[in-house]
């Protein structure tokens, strides 16, 4: 199954309620958001919480287990420029997603055993202009050093005519912002 992930992020998209009504029913909804102040961030995380609950979509908030659990997420997201402990102590049943971006940065994730592994940017996206994409021979290069066969996803730049090339990756889905809102 090729699982779609959403990741929010309200510059791009205007109307969250219908990206979240139109995900296909295994997705899986990012919330980020950050510049949020906490209590602005707790009052939109709940609301994008209650829209992808209503569809059984799972729910994970980036970098912030305490607002995670205070929604009742399915879990956490963070990314390689993340200071995380050696050794992440996390719920019981709790999904832990990580963005790699840079073969380095896979191989040292590894050993954090997350539930989903990002590799990003593989196409260029206008979340991160100024970083060059990893591309899909690079996205290949990874897919063969994945010793503990972690389920790996595709983010960055992912729209209706290189999904396909994506798939042919053995890839366990990706993840995208604009791509929800035009398909």
């Amino acid at each position: 199954m090729f699982q779609s992930v959403f990741f929010t992020d309200r510059k791009k998209i205007s109307d969250f309620k219908k990206v979240i009504k139109n995900l296909p029913k295994n997705s899986v909804v990012i919330i980020r958001e950050y510049d949020l102040a906490t209590k602005e961030r707790e009052i939109f995380a709940q609301e994008i919480s209650n829209l992808a609950r209503d569809r059984g979509l799972k729910i994970l908030v980036g970098k912030d287990l305490i607002l995670a659990q205070k929604i009742k997420a399915d879990g956490v997201h963070f990314s390689d420029f993340d200071k995380l402990p050696l050794s992440l102590l996390k719920p019981r049943n709790f999904i832990f997603s990580f963005s790699c971006h840079s073969l380095k940065s896979f191989l040292d994730s590894q050993r954090l055993k997350p539930d989903m592994i990002f590799i990003s940017p593989i196409f260029p996206t206008s979340s991160h202009q100024e970083t060059k994409s990893l591309g899909i021979q690079y996205l290949a290069k990874i897919i063969t050093k994945n010793r503990n066969e972690l389920p790996i996803y595709a983010l960055g730049g992912v729209n209706s005519t290189n999904i396909k090339s994506l798939k042919k990756l053995g890839l366990a889905g990706f993840g995208a912002i604009n791509f929800f809102q035009t398909n």
